[in-house]
């Protein structure tokens, strides 16, 4: 973990609520879209907050049910983009065999 990382972690740890995204973009000069994962990098807050609407909470301060519904969301959009990804297929392949029947 690097030490900007490092630092978030440990604001959120002392501030155990929700603090918004903003907040920790002003407060550590980040820009919001650092804080997420993106491809196959992790976020500055990945391996140490869930987030939410109400921006970030770190995972020793959040509740039972802030963990429940954080991770019923992360499956529920993982489960959306696999069923996305199937049907786009599906179409993708349907489109490419009626060029190939009108050849």
């Amino acid at each position: 973990m690097n030490a900007k990382a490092a630092a978030i972690e440990f604001f959120l740890l002392r501030r155990a609520d929700w603090v918004s995204a903003q907040e920790i973009c002003r407060a550590f000069q980040v820009d919001e879209r650092e804080l997420r994962a993106t491809k196959e990098i992790p976020g500055l807050c990945s391996a140490f907050a869930i987030s939410g609407n109400r921006g970030f909470r770190h995972i020793e301060t959040c509740t039972a049910d802030e963990w429940t519904a954080f991770e019923a969301r992360i499956r529920s959009h993982g489960i959306s983009e696999l069923v996305r990804v199937k049907n786009l297929r599906t179409r993708r392949n349907a489109v490419q065999t009626q060029l190939e029947m009108q050849l």
